[in-house]
């Protein structure tokens, strides 16, 4: 079955759940037991372009509802290795974060008038500066690291810095072995700092916040810290039963520089194939700066955290 998959799933036309206020309504309300359960430490900064996303992980799980498809995953559930009611799980999450997306939005979550102190506003910005340089010259030109430069090059606005500082850190931890031996602009103490600095300029922004808006970005936050993993589960089975499908990547998207994408209400909500945020060809050329997707409540700023955890949740 798995060798002939591809040619099965040729005809099939996904048709993705469409969104509806009054049915994510009543999905908040019963997945609040498992939404509010996640401790504020394991919570994940939704930076990427949540309207978008939301739409693709509605459009997966409607590929997985093709019939040999979904034999395959049932098939998986009846041997231990996967639990079925996952696909749901999927499908319901996605419609929270595009309905707790949209709450925010209406709140004001992505506007702010707070302004940094002096100091914090010096301190950010010079190291920013150097872990641009430093990234720059050595993966500029790098197939994977190029676009995510691209993206996360200079731009305007407190909220951008903070995700910048955050972006450049993770390239920092996972290049450390390179990017130490810049000998110039580089310090052992930047990488910290960046996550340091970042959480500060957020605790401001997100002081900012009115209540209205605080409460509906933690449920934006809440519902892309338990989709994310469960994502990941749904796509390396996915990966696995179309190990013959030379489009296996475009019907289960990957998931580069995911902590990257900024947001954009005016931006297509349609993905390239291969990319699960999208991405762009590398290079220096200025870019649009898209709309964050919103403030982190005052909390650590980390790398990325396990993609294990939220699914654990829904796993009996």
């Amino acid at each position: 079955m798995v060798t002939t998959l591809s040619a099965q799933l040729a005809g099939f036309m996904a048709e993705p759940h469409g969104y509806a206020p009054e049915l994510a309504e009543e999905l908040v309300a019963a997945y609040r037991p498992r939404l509010t359960a996640i401790t504020p430490d394991r919570l994940e900064v939704p930076r990427l372009d949540v309207e978008s996303v939301g739409r693709a992980l509605l459009g997966v799980h409607a590929l997985t509802q093709a019939p040999p498809l979904l034999a395959l995953y049932k098939g998986a559930a009846a041997q231990g290795e996967f639990q079925l009611d996952n696909l749901d799980h999927l499908k319901a999450l996605a419609l929270i974060l595009l309905h707790a997306y949209r709450q925010a939005d209406a709140a004001g979550a992505f506007t702010s008038g707070a302004k940094l102190s002096a100091a914090l506003d010096k301190e950010s910005a010079e190291v920013e500066s150097r872990l641009q340089k430093v990234c720059e010259h050595f993966f500029g030109d790098d197939p994977e690291l190029g676009p995510v430069l691209r993206r996360l090059s200079a731009g305007t606005g407190y909220l951008d810095r903070a995700y910048d500082l955050l972006g450049y850190a993770d390239i920092y931890q996972a290049r450390h072995d390179v990017v130490s031996k810049d000998p110039i602009h580089y310090r052992a103490t930047d990488l910290a700092d960046a996550r340091r600095l970042a959480s500060q300029i957020l605790a401001v922004l997100g002081a900012a916040l009115s209540p209205r808006a605080r409460e509906a970005y933690d449920l934006l936050q809440r519902a892309w810290t338990l989709a994310k993993p469960l994502y990941v589960e749904v796509r390396e089975l996915g990966l696995r039963f179309l190990r013959y499908d030379p489009q296996r990547e475009a019907r289960f998207p990957s998931r580069p520089e995911l902590h990257h994408r900024r947001p954009s209400r005016r931006t297509s909500t349609a993905l390239p194939a291969g990319s699960f945020l999208g991405d762009t060809a590398p290079g220096r050329a200025p870019r649009r700066r898209e709309r964050p997707s919103g403030l982190v409540v005052p909390r650590q700023a980390q790398g990325s955290s396990s993609m294990s955890e939220g699914t654990r949740g829904f796993t009996s």
